[in-house]
């Protein structure tokens, strides 16, 4: 916390020295999204993981669970921080595959504008990487408001869907576009439709954008040590 507290992303013309004045600097809900990271990422570190692009996992993982955080308070959910949660687990079903056959995942990876991640996941394994992921959960007992977003992230049949689930899905999907605007865009990925049950505006979805590429740097700082290297 110290290190993050003083590291040039928060630019302070003063040194923290105390963990109280980081608490200050960072915030509460900066310091919870911090223990979460870094719980999921130390569970998830004896993984091989060399068949994958682990910096662009990590990257689509935070920023949907920022989007989802920032659309969930948006909206005055009243658990946003499970909205964080299952954004941030979205795509751990990526890390199962990875460990029992790095070659499919590394083939999963080769998606393109015309064929999305998922379409390609279910092409190759039969399932997507948010139906793998959401079985790992629940062995986990994890709750079943974290676990059904991510597993029905995928699911377009909004109506029968809640608030909660929408907004998950719109996350992994702003996410994705931020992540690759070489092969999507908002327009390509998210149905207008949508975004209307939600009674969001397309200025909404920019600033949750925004939101993730800002403290997106905070949280993939502790993740990858190479990332706050940079700034």
């Amino acid at each position: 916390m110290l290190k993050l507290a003083n590291s040039a992303i928060y630019r302070l013309p003063y040194q923290v020295e105390t963990i109280n004045k980081a608490l200050l600097v960072l915030g509460k809900t900066q310091v919870y999204n911090l223990i979460l990271s870094i719980g999921i990422s130390s569970a998830c570190s004896q993984l091989n993981t060399n068949a994958i692009d682990i910096d662009r996992f990590w990257e689509q993982s935070v920023n949907a669970a920022l989007i989802a955080k920032y659309l969930a308070t948006h909206l005055g959910f009243k658990h946003a921080d499970r909205a964080y949660v299952s954004g941030l687990l979205h795509n751990i079903g990526e890390l199962i595959i990875s460990q029992q056959s790095p070659e499919i995942a590394s083939g999963c990876q080769e998606y393109t504008s015309e064929v999305k991640p998922w379409q390609l996941q279910q092409k190759i394994l039969g399932f997507s990487y948010a139906l793998c992921g959401a079985e790992l959960l629940n062995l986990w007992q994890l709750p079943d408001p974290i676990v059904e977003p991510l597993a029905l992230q995928h699911n377009t049949h909004y109506e029968a869907r809640t608030p909660e689930q929408l907004v998950v899905h719109l996350a992994v999907r702003l996410a994705l576009a931020n992540q690759h605007p070489e092969l999507y865009s908002i327009k390509t990925l998210v149905d207008p439709f949508l975004i209307e049950l939600l009674e969001l505006e397309q200025a909404d979805l920019i600033k949750a954008i925004n939101f993730c590429n800002t403290e997106g740097l905070f949280v993939l700082s502790v993740l990858n040590p190479r990332i706050s290297a940079l700034y």
